[in-house]
């Protein structure tokens, strides 16, 4: 188990967005015992938190230059690099599936999610200890990716009307009407994106 100090522990804690690897607490994979707190089998345990301010860089830092090294005074070079803890968390899971016998006692699909290649992967997430010691993360991640699948949605809409009036016979309605035609009079915006 990784060793933190307080400092660092308040500030995990503070912040919302930490860069994390985590995946769904199993009780037979990770274990449970009678001082476990009752909330943890349904959050994601944490299994790494990045001290590493960029998913990006390189863990090694080759320089033929003596004097960039405080440059990355702010980086904890031993840690190991995200990508890395990823991989082999990975190669864990895929020797894992093909031997697994037992299931979960909330996830009915467990065995699913787990098989899928891109199960354990980096996630923005926010830390948060359990008073039985367990780190769990609530992840972020899945805001971006339903910001952006709603975003993508106005985009094409966008374009579509866009297009739509490029149209000779959309122009030709304009100039005579003073308005665009019914299917291409409304530009979707990104204000009510979310309830459209």
């Amino acid at each position: 188990m990784e060793i933190i100090d307080l400092r660092e522990l308040q500030r995990l804690q503070r912040n919302k967005f930490n860069l994390v690897v985590c995946e769904i607490f199993n009780r037979n994979i990770h274990g449970y015992h009678g001082d476990s707190d009752k909330y943890v089998e349904g959050h994601y345990l944490c299994t790494h938190v990045s001290r590493n301010k960029s998913i990006f860089d390189d863990c090694d830092y080759d320089s033929e230059n003596e004097d960039d090294g405080d440059l990355f005074d702010h980086l904890n070079v031993d840690e190991p690099h995200i990508c890395d803890i990823v991989e082999l968390q990975s190669a864990y899971y895929i020797n894992y599936t093909r031997h697994i016998a037992r299931k979960h006692n909330i996830i009915r699909n467990y065995h699913r999610i787990i098989s899928r290649s891109d199960y354990i992967q980096p996630h923005i997430g926010q830390v948060i200890y359990l008073p039985s010691g367990e780190c769990v993360a609530v992840l972020k991640t899945i805001w971006l990716r339903l910001i952006q699948r709603c975003w993508r949605r106005v985009y094409n809409e966008k374009n579509r009307v866009i297009n739509r009036r490029k149209q000779l016979g959309s122009l030709q309605f304009r100039e005579v009407h003073g308005k665009w035609p019914n299917d291409c009079n409304y530009l979707p915006s990104i204000h009510g994106m979310f309830w459209s």
